[in-house]
């Protein structure tokens, strides 16, 4: 199937059809046919946007015919509104979960970035690969946001949104009227819950996570903690964090039920999803007048799920799909084949492997009793750490140094521009910093520079008493960038061949096996790396914390000191607790890196004449409703 093509006519056709619809036109008053060609042209008005007067005007034509033919009379007015259609192919699709409780990526990764529901706040634009505004002062209602204002408590005890009284929820399933402060309150109040696997809120410090409460129909407080208060709390509450919390339906939860509701998918977007499978796709349609007063310029968006590159590349290439992430090996071949354009989405990010296990700090103000539980350490412990060498105990100094050298020979033996150069076609950097900070960078230091030493790596195995290796599992989850994959795939390799380690790769999908890394019972290596910006908390994914993903905990006295970002208003002195985190993070090696990716690259069809997706710490395409047709 080509996308967006035109069929072609024979000219005899073309007027025989021409003159069906100019008598449909006499005796109805008017045309009521989509003109593709008039369909994709600017509207020259405010008028081409106004909702159509009658249900006929957004009639679907009866033939393809009626639907391609150009009106005879200069009389009958253009087609208005969104038109065309662009098909998207993403590696997958995720299950809706509207409960906020319980979605990991649905409604806060494809419902957020295709505009099917929005946030409280919205960043200001910016386009990649400048990194969004992490500076609350830097974000406006203007930007259009669910709140129409806020106001900041002088002793930042508090946040108290005024929300907007003219945000309609979409009608799927019903008529749920307008958006409201139980709204409001109720998702964040469930994303915040102890037991939720919010991607959304585990960014969000435990500080700005007392509650909501419903001040009024239209009004919302967020309470905050004692010296709690985070000055980045736009960015990590908006769509520019990473799976942001998104606002959704608590009528709709009631009614429906938890099981209903799962599958009915209600936003506020400029796009309401009219079907959504998991696995499968997800088909949007352009809400017409939406409560912003600009409509998306392009009617109908699906994604589909296209698990393997392979078929993502045939599909851009036969013009059945327009966007889809392909891995840096051959991205350039399919971008000059079709005549498209690449599109950077996101922030680059280390690559590399989480050393599980190492739980060490356990002290967490948002656990139960203020302590986080470690199965994954304990369960080491108990079998024994000659099972696990990578796992060291602070209670016994010498299995700490013995862990710390077999981690440090894992790490010399990954030859990093070998894999950017054979594995990534040279799309990577070199990289030693778990915060994300590269060698060209005025803030690194020598001092992390990792060496590429095999010789150096053996002597560390023998001094740490595995000359001849041992067995261990590595998690390479098969829903990850194919060029990471592979990456780690090369890795195991070279530790085999070098270091005598036999690793077993379990592929098990990203969501399947993530609840593990909340509960901190996974305690094997796993691929992972985020997409930090500089000044972030991002101590929060490598200390104690309830919901968080963690592979590993610094000790107590580094976590305070990265954890303090969360209310720490000045920008460099947050660099440089991450800077003094990162000196502490080499030491130990508990995060082994293999290269920074650059951000997520999408071919681009030569179809869509334009599209101005924002930068955001999320790797999906987004700002859809910017895109316009050729």
């Amino acid at each position: 199937m080509l996308i967006l093509s035109i069929r072609k006519y024979s000219s005899q056709l073309v007027l025989l059809l021409a003159g069906v619809l100019l008598l449909a036109a006499i005796s109805c008053g008017g045309s009521d046919g989509d003109d593709d060609s008039a369909a994709t042209a600017k509207p020259s008005s405010p008028a081409a946007t106004a909702k159509p007067s009658s249900p006929a005007a957004t009639e679907k034509p009866s033939s393809p015919s009626a639907a391609t033919a150009k009106p005879t009379s200069t009389n009958v007015p253009a087609p208005s509104g969104p038109a065309g259609k662009v098909v998207v192919g993403l590696d997958t699709v995720a299950p809706l979960v509207q409960h906020p409780r319980k979605d990991i990526n649905a409604t806060g990764g494809i419902g957020q970035n295709f505009s099917v529901y929005e946030n409280i706040v919205k960043a200001p634009f910016v386009g990649p690969p400048s990194p969004p505004p992490q500076d609350s002062t830097k974000y406006s209602p203007s930007d259009q946001g669910i709140a129409e204002s806020w106001v900041i408590a002088p002793d930042l005890s508090s946040i108290t949104f005024k929300i907007r009284s003219n945000i309609p929820w979409h009608d799927n399933g019903g008529s749920w009227g307008f958006v409201t402060a139980e709204d409001v309150a109720w998702t964040y109040n469930e994303a915040f819950a102890l037991d939720s696997v919010s991607n959304g809120a585990e960014e969000i410090g435990d500080g700005m996570k007392a509650g909501f409460e419903v001040v009024d129909s239209m009004t919302v407080r967020q309470n905050i903690k004692p010296d709690g208060f985070d000055p980045t709390w736009a960015w990590l509450q908006g769509n520019a964090g990473f799976n942001g919390i998104v606002i959704v339906n608590k009528k709709a939860f009631d009614e429906l039920g938890e099981e209903l509701y799962a599958s009915t998918p209600i936003g506020t977007g400029r796009y309401q999803a009219n079907e959504w499978i998991a696995d499968d796709k997800v088909e949007l349609e352009a809400v017409v007048g939406h409560w912003t007063g600009k409509d998306a310029n392009v009617k109908n968006i699906t994604i589909l799920s296209m698990p393997e590159a392979a078929t993502r590349e045939a599909a851009l290439r036969t013009g059945e799909i327009d966007i889809a992430q392909l891995p840096a090996q051959v991205i350039t071949s399919v971008v000059d084949a079709i005549g498209g354009t690449v599109q950077e989405i996101g922030i680059a990010r280390p690559q590399g492997l989480q050393m599980a296990g190492n739980y060490w700090s356990q002290k967490c103000s948002g656990c139960e009793n203020g302590v986080m539980e470690r199965p994954g350490f304990d369960t080491a412990i108990s079998v024994g750490l000659d099972k696990f060498p990578w796992v060291g105990n602070p209670a016994d100094p010498a299995s700490m140094e013995s862990a710390r050298k077999v981690r440090w020979a894992l790490a010399m033996t990954i030859d990093q521009q070998s894999i950017i150069d054979n594995i990534l076609d040279g799309r990577g950097r070199v990289n030693y910093a778990w915060e994300n900070i590269l060698p060209n960078d005025p803030t690194h230091k020598d001092s992390w520079v990792i060496p590429y030493d095999t010789d150096k790596a053996r002597q560390f195995m023998a001094d740490a008493g595995y000359p001849d290796g041992f067995d261990m599992e590595m998690w390479n989850y098969s829903n990850g960038s194919p060029g990471t994959i592979s990456a780690a795939n090369a890795v195991a390799a070279a530790w085999r061949t070098e270091l005598g380690i036999e690793v077993s790769i379990d592929g098990t999908e990203y969501g399947t096996r993530r609840p593990q890394t909340v509960d901190k019972s996974i305690n094997v290596p796993f691929v992972h790396g985020i997409n930090w910006i500089p000044g972030s908390t991002a101590a929060r994914y490598i200390c104690p914390g309830q919901g968080q993903v963690v592979g590993f905990t610094m000790d107590d006295e580094q976590c305070d000191l990265g954890l303090s970002n969360a209310t720490e208003a000045s920008l460099e002195v947050r660099i440089d607790n991450n800077i003094a985190n990162q000196d502490y993070l080499t030491e130990w090696m508990l995060f082994v890196p293999m290269f920074q990716a650059p951000a997520i690259l999408f071919v681009v069809s030569p179809n869509i004449e334009s599209w101005t997706p924002y930068n955001a710490q999320d790797v999906l395409p987004n700002n859809l409703e910017s895109m316009t047709l050729k």
